[in-house]
């Protein structure tokens, strides 16, 4: 744009791209956790007063959300839940204990101890949520898995210094106030949804034909009946008024069982993060379900 004023020709600078936004970490390592997926999930997940998720996992979505005023948070993994309450409540009493730890028991026979008090049930809720936060930085590729038992089983990963994420706790702790968490499965979460919510829902992914695929983050596994039932609860939310987006794989039956409820189908590339060399992890197709 070109303006005069008293005889002096001045151009006008086209507007500045604004600067790509800087998404927050998690604190946690999460297997199929959303970090790297966050600019398309932004894009697609909408609005609303309340934004409801029943996996709640690493916590990468909410943590980066600013178009909801406050969340219910929700997971089947009653060790993630219990980590997240206490760092709600008593933030600096888990940081405190995760310190120690980190500090003095970074060793495979440190880690080994700290399991096995975990695994035993003797400590309390305070110094439990420190210990998941300790097992997961120190585990291999922060994996979290059961046995059938419901015990803790990952090996340890053998790192140099784990990361502790101080800034990254911090910056949970000060959210924390607009949450509420909850050790819930999906069914019951989803029957609190209705009007004026937001829904995402980040489920164990269906396996593709011909692959294992990984469901047993908590004792029990996720299995193809609880996709079709994630489905059936996430329909009945939306017909209370609730918005739904749901991420999967690209398996068939998945597209199939969504197409079958009306969902609409987005296709996102995802990086996987399981592989434990970074040059083996693979950038793959998954789907967005929204309602």
């Amino acid at each position: 744009m070109v303006s005069q004023v008293d005889n002096v020709i001045t151009i006008a600078r086209p507007s500045e791209t604004p600067a790509p936004r800087a998404w927050q970490r998690p604190f946690l390592k999460w297997a199929g956790g959303k970090y790297s997926l966050l600019p398309e999930l932004d894009r697609l997940i909408p609005a609303g007063k309340r934004l409801v998720e029943p996996f709640v996992g690493g916590g990468s979505v909410f943590i980066n959300s600013d178009k909801h005023a406050s969340f219910l948070l929700a997971d089947v993994n009653a060790d993630l839940i219990n980590l997240y309450q206490m760092l709600a409540i008593v933030p600096e009493q888990v940081l405190t204990f995760a310190r120690r730890m980190f500090t003095s028991l970074n060793s495979e026979r440190g880690y080994g101890i700290v399991r096995e008090e975990f695994n035993a049930q003797r400590i309390d809720s305070i110094e439990r949520a420190a210990a998941f936060l300790y097992l997961n930085r120190h585990c291999f590729n922060g994996l979290i898995r059961y046995n059938l038992s419901g015990q803790f089983n990952v090996g340890f990963g053998k790192y140099r210094s784990p990361y502790f994420p101080q800034e990254e706790i911090k910056t949970f702790a000060n959210m924390a106030h607009n949450c509420v968490f909850m050790n819930a499965g999906f069914q019951k979460t989803l029957a609190l949804a209705g009007e004026g919510d937001v829904v995402y829902c980040d489920p164990p992914y269906e396996p593709m034909p011909g692959t294992a695929g990984f469901t047993n983050y908590a004792a029990g596994g996720f299995t193809w009946d609880d996709q079709q039932a994630l489905a059936r609860c996430c329909v009945a939310a939306h017909e209370r008024g609730a918005r739904v987006v749901i991420s999967n794989s690209t398996a068939p039956r998945i597209i199939e069982l969504y197409k079958g409820h009306g969902f609409d189908l987005h296709h996102v590339s995802a990086r996987r993060a399981i592989s434990s060399k970074g040059s083996t992890r693979e950038t793959a197709t998954d789907i967005v379900a929204i309602l």
